[in-house]
């Protein structure tokens, strides 16, 4: 089992408690661009606190939420999102493990990085339609990935893409061309939020990606197109999605 973890004390600014605390080891750490002022190091643990009642920003006023967790109240949308690889025995890094029917898309919303603990798509392009918990303006997708020793199935070109109804005023003004389109459904339309390169590493498990809010707009539906993986013929491996904003 992993030994990695995040533990976050953050009240809500209502509450108006002076404090705020937080451990999390190295390979965990999706606060980097929301830090406390006292920190320390000891090894690969970190811990951040702060005492007293200090200012923050609008868009630090809301507590840290995956809104496309399903713990928070995410799901998958099944029209939107590829077809899961079927197999029912695959060979993963020269390791052979059975593929469940549990791991249905709805594993990469799922808490945990275990070896195997994935959702596998066919091929290397496809794309996961998520239904948030809330409508938010989206400020980073993080993308999860077990410490394995090959990477080839792992997700390599990412689209984050939020969906608006297709007569919407967005899907005009900001209307884009200049990357392939996946398949937004016939009532929506697809505004480009973001276009990375995921970058697998043994020793990072998480990659955050910040994201430029748009203008003002607010998203409850999101789609991540995959348009590439890193080498392997078969499948796409997808272990963690997680979408943070302000709502």
């Amino acid at each position: 089992m992993s030994t990695d973890f995040v533990f976050d004390v953050s009240p809500p600014p209502s509450l108006k408690l002076p404090f705020e605390f937080r451990v999390f080891t190295s390979r965990l750490d999706i606060f980097s661009s929301n830090r406390l002022p006292t920190t320390s190091t000891w090894g690969h643990y970190h811990v951040e606190a702060y005492f007293g009642r200090r200012p923050r920003p609008e868009s630090e006023s809301s507590p840290i939420i995956d809104y496309a967790s399903l713990s928070a109240g995410g799901r998958t949308i099944k029209a939107l999102t590829s077809t899961t690889y079927s197999l029912t025995q695959r060979k993963l890094y020269g390791i052979f493990s059975k593929v469940r029917e549990n791991h249905s898309p709805a594993v990469a919303l799922m808490e945990g990085l275990e070896f195997g603990q994935c959702w596998a798509f066919h091929g290397d392009a496809g794309q996961l339609g998520i239904q948030l918990t809330h409508a938010i303006r989206v400020s980073s997708l993080v993308v999860g990935h077990a410490n394995i020793s090959s990477t080839t199935s792992a997700p390599k070109k990412l689209v984050l893409w939020g969906l608006k109804p297709a007569n919407s005023d967005l899907c005009t003004v900001l209307r884009d061309v200049d990357t392939p389109s996946p398949d937004f459904g016939s009532g929506h339309c697809g505004i480009r939020l973001l276009s990375v390169i995921h970058k697998p590493s043994s020793s990072t498990l998480y990659q955050n990606f910040t994201i430029t809010p748009v203008s003002s707009h607010y998203f409850d539906q999101l789609l991540v197109q995959i348009l590439e993986n890193w080498g392997h013929p078969s499948f796409t491996c997808i272990y963690r999605i997680q979408i943070y904003g302000d709502i």
